[in-house]
């Protein structure tokens, strides 16, 4: 008798293994979806924040083109201004 209760344990111990080795590997399985879900997310946020900063560069050196035009024409009136005003004395 004895002995078919220790069966019987070794046997509930092995399958308690199984189930939880079972667990294991559908845990496993999961956080890799999970983790592949993650990286997915994070490359389609990786290329939406390229794509901002090509258009921030664009924005940007629009801006600066501005910007250095207008100072080029302001510095040319005034050097034409002085220029004037020295040729008529």
């Amino acid at each position: 008798m004895p002995e078919s209760t220790l069966e019987v344990r070794i046997a509930g111990l092995e399958g308690s293994y199984k189930e939880l080795t079972k667990r294991i590997d559908d845990l496993r399985s999961e956080m890799h979806r999970g983790f592949d879900g993650v990286r997915a997310e994070m490359d389609h946020t990786r290329t939406g924040l390229e794509a901002q900063m090509a258009d921030l560069r664009a924005e940007f050196r629009t801006s600066f083109r501005w910007a250095m035009s207008l100072i080029l024409v302001n510095w040319l009136s005034l050097m034409a201004g002085i220029f004037l005003v020295v040729a008529r004395k």
